[in-house]
């Protein structure tokens, strides 16, 4: 019995250690998923917490790892969809999540896939020397622009590009070494240049 199995069984029994030991292992990238939807780290942290909360409330339905896992996404998802459906009148939001959330499983798995990526994107972002992590960090998974980086940081933009190209390189490596499919690379390395 590997230990996914071994915390599965103990959620199930009404284990709190095994309910925290899922909070650590998905909390991240559903903070993440939910923020790429509703675009507030507050809002987003309190889906996530009403996502665990359900998760407890139906604890003993779940027999597998992956159910509880696309539990947490679908709950997340719902609640995002909720979020912005209440708030539709009072936020110009772009309405193209809205169609993305309808559209069914196909775009739920596009997203826990692009989630999932962008999580391996931060863990190794937070091994990059200081400089190099911050600067992908703003460029990549904030999207702002160089002129934007250099007024944060306090820098030039040939610093920027500098270090922004010395971190891609480095990530490129990495994921090489991991053995990641070329299709995962590929996509991996087009969020980075983009």
């Amino acid at each position: 019995m590997n230990n996914f199995d071994k915390e599965v069984i103990g959620l199930q029994q009404g284990k709190e250690s095994s309910l925290c030991y899922f909070m650590d292992q998905y909390s991240h990238a559903l903070h993440f998923y939910a923020f790429k939807i509703i675009k507030d780290r507050d809002i987003a942290r309190e889906i996530v917490s009403e996502a665990f909360f359900k998760l407890w409330e139906k604890k003993e339905n779940f027999h597998a790892e992956e159910s509880i896992k696309s539990f947490l996404y679908l709950v997340t998802r719902n609640e995002c969809l909720d979020h912005l459906k209440l708030k539709r009148n009072q936020l110009q939001h772009d309405e193209e999540w809205l169609v993305d959330l309808e559209s069914g499983e196909e775009s739920i798995l596009s997203k826990i896939i692009y989630t999932e990526l962008i999580e391996l994107i931060v863990k190794e972002i937070e091994k990059l020397p200081k400089q190099q992590g911050k600067i992908i960090q703003l460029s990549v998974l904030e999207g702002k622009e160089t002129a934007e980086i250099c007024e944060e940081l306090g820098t030039t933009a040939s610093n920027v590009y500098f270090s922004r190209s010395k971190a891609i390189s480095t990530l490129k490596k990495v994921f090489k070494h991991k053995n990641i499919s070329y299709y995962h690379l590929s996509l991996i390395l087009f969020l980075l240049e983009r």
